[in-house]
């Protein structure tokens, strides 16, 4: 599926499209349509131990509707080591399957109600 970026994500101001494949139930994979950059994701379902909205402008540009019309991803930085790996859930991107439009959004730790990333991690 190709979607229009209106907003921009981070490092790849320039693309105005790209096209999204799953890997697997919780990877997928965004291939920038005129550069040709990839970009790892993981599905907001493999974490959804946070809970955001969105601002009106950012649902007017994405032309959201209904939430589920909508999926939200995080950044998934693989390195040769895996544990040199990282994640980015404070701006994830947001994928409107019914207009095919996307962007990324920047969350605020504070905003969230939370003190630290730890607010967010599992107790054991």
């Amino acid at each position: 599926m190709k979607f229009e970026v209106v907003t921009p994500i981070d490092g790849f101001e320039r693309e105005k499209e790209f096209e999204l494949s799953k890997l697997d139930d919780f990877f997928f994979m965004i291939k920038g349509v005129e550069t040709g950059e990839t970009i790892r994701l993981m599905s907001f379902g493999a974490l959804k131990s946070l809970e955001f909205e969105l601002p009106e402008d950012f649902i007017a540009k994405l032309e959201i509707e209904n939430i589920s019309d909508i999926s939200i991803f995080y950044i998934f930085v693989l390195q040769a080591q895996t544990s040199d790996s990282s994640m980015n859930i404070f701006a994830p991107l947001i994928m409107n399957n019914k207009s095919m439009k996307m962007g990324q959004i920047h969350l605020d730790l504070h905003e969230l109600g939370l003190d630290s990333l730890n607010d967010i991690l599992p107790k054991f």
